[in-house]
């Protein structure tokens, strides 16, 4: 229920930016809180847990059909990168913990290992590159610092949480000083 909440105060403030551009900012921290949680609909969804539907990017995927929701792509992808990157490290991975993909089911431990690592980092990197191409080098730094927090914030009480944080955050520094993300 909090990822709506999260989602639908992101949208808001995506569609109240029309009179104050600086609000389509703020939607990206919000947006990274939903996608913290996002991706566990896939049971309210009757999809089964670890579904490759909501474990992957094809979420944030569905939020770029229009330039105007980019704000809320790059959050979601933060977001579901940080959930994905606990999601590597369950107490094990087996049945419940493997992703399950639709007319395929299970695609067993390491297929699960894979989908959930590559779809971490390539959350984290759309929405890196997303927030960089909307926002100054010093605003880009300030918004992923804040999701820094609320990521620190959510793997620290999550399964997973504290070898996810050193390899999220590891990943997320090796990309901002490769690909320049604050900088320029």
């Amino acid at each position: 229920m909090d990822a709506l909440l999260f989602l639908f105060a992101a949208m808001a403030l995506v569609a109240l930016a029309d009179r104050w551009p600086p609000l389509a900012l703020a939607a990206v921290p919000m947006a990274a809180l939903a996608g913290t949680t996002l991706p566990d609909w896939d049971m309210a969804l009757d999809l089964g847990h670890r579904s490759g539907l909501t474990h992957g990017v094809l979420p944030v995927l569905l939020a770029l059909w229009s330039p105007r929701w980019r704000p809320v792509a790059a959050g979601l992808a933060l977001g579901i990168g940080l959930h994905l990157s606990a999601d590597v490290f369950p107490n094990g991975m087996r049945g419940f913990a493997t992703v399950k993909l639709p007319g395929v089911g299970s695609i067993g431990r390491g297929g699960s290992w894979a989908w959930l690592a590559v779809n971490a980092v390539a959350a984290l990197a759309i929405g890196a590159l997303l927030l960089r191409r909307m926002a100054s080098a010093g605003v880009t730094l300030v918004i992923l610092i804040v999701v820094a927090v609320i990521g620190a914030a959510y793997l620290f009480v999550t399964d997973g949480g504290w070898p996810a944080l050193l390899v999220y955050g590891g990943t997320g520094w090796a990309l901002v000083r490769r690909r320049g993300i604050a900088s320029s």
